[in-house]
């Protein structure tokens, strides 16, 4: 929902001469750019006040062979639109004050007049092209480039093998600007988004927003500290048949990293969800999900015995959803018979069902279609499907596909084997997440998820959106420690929460017991989030955020070293009144301690959190 507060249009007569710079500011001057000519080459820099964060780069795209911003020959300003919103963000429908500035800029070149449309918020900005002719156009290359700063370090997702790109499962690093075109053993190709930590602890993003219809932007490493967009098709370029108008190209500024968290300009570039499609949305509710595939013995894995096993437990642990991974169709013999009967089963204790599904099954839009309806007919509320392993617009056409076709029957949707988001679930709520994350899953594959990467993650990956990691394996947390697993919990946002753990050991394994309370009560969705002091990308990742009237905090350690902690209650209200609960690390590793107060209730608390530790504490008001 958009409930429009004020908008302001000035029709621009002459505020532009032809062939001037043009400059572009946000609504207080927080972020200033230039739109200038070089050489005949339409290009860019932006400040966010005396901090440079592009000195010079360039915009353009060529399609059907014309190049668009190479040969100017004049830009005009032609609108100035003061854009003043309430948007409602998120399954919360949170309400969100948004104040931007839109320019719409006419770019002529030969016989052509073009448009490039700029949105700056005092924390973003943003921009996209629209092309002159007409549909269909087959898009070539893009021109656009981002140039770092010097001083920058970028944070960017590595993986040594062909999966880089297709995944996005990667682990986080950094390195300096100049290095991008070597660092990684797979080319100078990276995926979203590049994030840059800049001098005094302030931060630019390089990302996009509102993928439809399009391919999905990577950015290819050219020297000079400079990045230009790339495309999964390369040379052969794609085709778009609808009338061409490219998702936004967007840099984001924070001046620390809550600020950083808090940006909400990539969910405000994307549509509002269909007033129809989207009518009702009661269905459309975020949860904790169980999961067997990841602890599966093989003896028993999706017996249909085992999975009602792993519903009771589903059900006494308070969760809200069951997801039947790979094996399903091959190993029931009657599958729909069997999905239905486990379906009824599950509802009957409250607990609804998801199904997982081979992309490549779900191609042709007839079978897609047939299979939705039988999985809504059997009773099952979500699919998951996986190993779409590209972002060509191919793969981008079948997500948003695939999502208003499940939305028609009410169905949820969770992407695996994917890119990372761009504001999708802004634009169809039903999806609850997607992976393009480097995950828990990979414990099992020989390559073990270190500390430093998952204390990255809030700070980089998780920036586009929620992320299917699968957290909380207690039994499989390789150098990680078990405070550390459940910090993750409260730390990575995902609606759909699958929880890696074996449900039924979470059940009767005593080491358990004392988070137990917690698991039956974890959020999924957040009314505000504070990021706390000490944070630091890949050293320390310290949140506290806030459900109704309770408060939790979840630090986690993402050094081999024991680090000192210190919490200051102030932002859940002084004095402390409520009900407190501390869980952190046994002194012998082999668990959790529980305590039920701060050491010092209404001023600084001082903690040691080991190497790779965690610390959990829930405070209700």
């Amino acid at each position: 929902m958009r409930v429009l507060l004020t908008i302001v249009l000035v029709c621009l007569a002459g505020l532009s001469m032809a062939g001037e710079p043009i400059r572009l500011t946000s609504p207080h001057q927080s972020l200033q750019a230039e739109l200038y000519l070089a050489h005949g080459k339409l290009s860019y820099h932006l400040k966010a006040g005396d901090v440079v964060l592009v000195k010079q780069a360039t915009l353009g795209i060529v399609a059907d062979g014309r190049s668009v911003g190479t040969q100017v020959s004049d830009i005009r300003l032609h609108r100035r639109q003061d854009m003043r919103e309430v948007r409602l963000i998120g399954l919360g429908e949170r309400p969100v004050n948004s104040h931007s500035i839109e320019y719409v800029v006419l770019v002529r070149q030969q016989e052509a007049t073009d448009t490039v449309t700029f949105r700056l918020f005092d924390n973003g900005f943003a921009f996209r092209y629209r092309p002159a002719g007409v549909q269909p156009v087959r898009v070539q290359e893009e021109l656009t480039t981002f140039q770092f700063p010097d001083q920058a370090r970028i944070w960017y997702f590595e993986r040594n093998s062909n999966w880089k790109l297709k995944s996005y499962a990667g682990l986080w690093q950094q390195t300096t600007p100049d290095k991008l075109p070597t660092v990684s053993s797979e080319g100078p190709i990276q995926g979203k988004p590049l994030v840059a930590a800049l001098p005094d602890n302030k931060y630019m993003v390089v990302t996009e927003a509102a993928l439809y219809g399009y391919s999905g932007m990577r950015l290819k490493a050219v020297g000079d500290n400079t990045v230009q967009v790339n495309f999964t098709e390369g040379e052969a370029g794609f085709t778009v048949r609808e009338k061409l108008s490219t998702p936004w190209r967007v840099i984001l500024f924070a001046k620390n990293l809550d600020e950083l968290v808090n940006n909400k300009v990539i969910p405000l570039l994307n549509p509002a969800p269909d007033a129809t499609l989207f009518a009702d949305r009661s269905w459309i509710k975020p949860g904790v999900s169980v999961w067997s595939w990841i602890s599966r013995n093989e003896e028993n894995y999706m017996q249909p015995a085992e999975e009602r096993r792993f519903v009771d437990a589903a059900a006494k642990l308070r969760f809200q959803y069951t997801l039947i991974d790979e094996g399903w169709e091959t190993k029931w013999t009657d599958k729909w018979a069997e999905l239905t009967s486990l379906s009824r089963y599950a509802a009957n204790k409250q607990v609804g069902v998801w199904v997982w599904k081979h992309s490549k099954d779900l191609l042709d839009t007839v079978l897609r279609n047939l299979f939705l309806d039988s999985i809504r007919r059997s009773g099952a509320v979500g699919i998951k499907t996986d190993f779409m392993n590209s972002e060509d617009k191919g793969f981008i056409d079948f997500e948003i596909g695939l999502l208003r076709a499940c939305a028609a029957r009410k169905l949820l949707v969770n992407f695996h084997g994917c890119q990372a988001p761009t504001g999708e679930s802004t634009t169809y709520p039903n999806e609850l997440t997607r992976e393009g994350i480097r995950g828990m899953e990979l414990n099992i594959m020989n390559e073990p998820i270190p500390a430093w990467h998952n204390a990255a993650l809030p700070f980089t990956r998780l920036l586009c959106g929620h992320g299917d990691y699968t957290p909380a394996f207690f039994s499989n947390r390789a150098n990680t420690t078990y405070t550390h697993q459940l910090a993750l919990l409260y730390l990575f946002d995902s609606p759909f929460q699958c929880i890696a753990e074996n449900p039924v050991e979470l059940l009767r394994q005593p080491v358990y017991k004392p988070i137990l309370p917690l698991l039956n009560t974890l959020p999924t969705t957040w009314d505000s989030t504070i990021v706390l002091p000490g944070s630091d990308i890949g050293t320390c990742a310290a949140f506290a955020r806030r459900k109704g009237n309770t408060w939790y905090v979840a630090v986690i350690n993402g050094t081999d070293r024991e680090m000192p902690f210190q919490l200051n209650p102030a932002f859940a209200g002084s004095p402390v009144k409520g009900k407190v609960t501390v869980i952190t690390d046994a002194a012998d590793g082999k668990g959790f301690m529980r305590a039920k107060q701060l050491p010092n209730k209404n001023t600084v608390s001082s903690f040691n959190l080991p190497a790779n530790g965690g610390l959990v504490i829930q405070i209700k008001q």
